[in-house]
């Protein structure tokens, strides 16, 4: 059975993933994220391909929401393997917890809610992911902060896929909000967003991105996929190379 262990310190949810978004995350995440679908899927193939072979694995999922990028290991015939998610949201992991339990992973998955930095200490994980959380985070210290959360909680060599994310690039951000205007999205709600990526400090580039690995123990990045400005990355966690 699932566990689930809420901190009694103060987590700082990110607003809109609330209850009030919840129930409609996965519908608007298709929108917002073209391709989402296949994103979880090479996410699970790349962090399968990097422990092949392993009868028994524990993985971390760093900001789990609703859970939909767990649901492809069901394909992926790995029995023996454990899944731990984060997140600060009770409300998004309520939807995860139905969602696991609908595609048989909930006896196998351990959900706490609230931050990394909550989640109780453990052996260290063979593996993590961690998707669109990212470019949530203000600031490069506390960027290379969580990144170095995660790595602390990991075996020498273990894979991390990573997701967020990078660039700001006008002409880019005008095929987003115009596919998102095919898709139904008020006009209002469109000039929001636009104010609203206005407002926040990207990740400026792919190398920008690769110099916070290399300070927290991540090599050899490879790319696994893009969407126009969100890109999945593979990296390998080697505590000796921390720069």
């Amino acid at each position: 059975m699932a566990h689930e262990h809420p901190s009694h310190s103060v987590h700082h949810i990110v607003p809109g993933f609330g209850a009030d978004r919840a129930a409609h995350y996965d519908a608007q995440a298709s929108i917002n994220l073209a391709g989402a679908q296949a994103l979880y899927e090479l996410g699970v193939s790349a962090t399968t391909a990097q422990l092949d072979g392993q009868d028994t694995a524990s993985l971390l999922f760093v900001g789990l929401g609703t859970g939909a990028e767990l649901v492809p290991y069901t394909r992926f015939n790995v029995p023996g393997w454990r899944f731990t998610g984060v997140d600060p949201s009770d409300a998004m992991l309520a939807v995860a917890r139905k969602r696991l339990e609908d595609e048989g992973l909930l006896s196998r998955t351990h959900l706490h809610v609230g931050e990394l930095h909550t989640l109780p200490p453990s052996p260290p994980f063979d593996g993590a992911q961690m998707m669109g959380v990212l470019h949530h985070v203000e600031g490069e210290e506390a960027r290379l902060e969580l990144l170095r959360e995660v790595t602390r909680r990991l075996k020498p060599g273990a894979p991390l896929v990573l997701g967020c994310r990078v660039g700001m690039d006008p002409e880019l951000m005008n095929v987003e909000l115009r596919r998102w205007r095919a898709y139904g999205v008020p006009t209002d709600e469109l000039e929001h967003r636009r104010q609203r990526f206005a407002m926040i400090r990207p990740i400026e580039s792919d190398a920008a991105l690769f110099a916070m690995f290399a300070r927290t123990g991540l090599v050899a990045p490879r790319t696994l996929f893009v969407s126009l400005q969100y890109k999945v990355f593979l990296a390998r966690f080697e505590p000796g190379a921390a720069g």
